[in-house]
């Protein structure tokens, strides 16, 4: 019996990434996981190329055994669900310092400049904060015209902002479906379509595979291998809102009665510059 595990998504990144591995060089790639007649353990089966470009091969193995024993578990032909990841604990110096910020305006007092350095913190800010809420990606006057293009950094994620030909934004992830290249550095305007400068895949700017040259892919395995989308995309009051979390509350949820305050304002109308 076996199991294919595909390593492509941004989930399954960070986890490689924590292991100490170059996971731009692993996305995506196909990883089967053979359970042995006689032995009670997952062997694991990976790639040459996989293996050159690990760290250490040992380690990439540890890794992907890991992997493979969590989503295969002990019946590879029945993979079983991740286990949900607790998020990461908040440094003491939170409890501490964070009271003196939150106090009413005329007591309170800045952040603490170790909110602003500590690596614990900051760790626990990309995924409590980036990783499961609501925040501000951009204006929405940067993705005004179809073709405009934008790229922003979220903690380690590197995420794709379009505007296709009907005007409608859309969020990726900037992982290329081929071989896990960065699709897009810069910021553009008048975009046709995203180009991976590694092995020229291209894509459409609703996200949707278009050719995968020099070879011909069929039609329905092209409608499997589109940009990974970003979970979640709303606008409000001029502002392109994201959410990474699938299982987040719609925007309008979370804002409760802000856009109810804020009406009169008409700040989708503002001008951006």
């Amino acid at each position: 019996h076996s199991c294919v595990l595909i390593i492509d998504s941004p989930a399954h990144q960070i986890e490689l990434v924590r292991e100490g591995l170059p996971a731009s060089n692993l996305l995506p790639h196909r990883f089967v996981f053979r359970r042995a007649t006689m032995l009670s353990k997952v062997t694991v089966s990976v790639s040459a190329t996989v293996a050159r470009h690990a760290v250490q091969e040992t380690k990439a193995l540890r890794a992907l055994t890991r992997l493979g024993q969590r989503y295969c578990g002990d019946s590879p032909c029945k993979p079983q669900p991740k286990p949900q990841r607790m998020l990461p604990f908040l440094p003491e110096f939170v409890g501490e310092l964070g009271p003196a910020t939150a106090s009413p305006i005329e007591k309170a007092k800045a952040l603490h400049p170790a909110f602003y350095c500590d690596a614990q913190y900051v760790q626990a800010e990309r995924e409590r904060i980036f990783g499961t809420q609501w925040f501000a990606a951009c204006h929405t006057a940067e993705l005004s015209k179809p073709g405009d293009v934008k790229v922003i950094e979220v903690g380690t994620n590197s995420i794709i902002l379009t505007c296709d030909k009907s005007g409608k934004i859309h969020a990726f992830y900037n992982v290329c479906r081929h071989r896990g290249a960065k699709v897009c550095s810069s910021d553009q305007t008048g975009c046709k379509q995203l180009v991976c400068p590694y092995h020229w895949w291209a894509y459409r700017l609703d996200g949707s595979l278009k050719s995968t040259p020099p070879a011909a892919t069929p039609q329905e395995r092209k409608s499997d291998l589109g940009l990974r989308p970003v979970p979640h995309v709303e606008t409000f009051a001029g502002v392109v809102f994201l959410n990474q979390s699938k299982e987040a509350p719609s925007l309008k949820e979370y804002l409760g009665d802000l856009p109810d305050k804020l009406k009169r304002y008409d700040l989708d109308n503002l001008e951006f510059s």
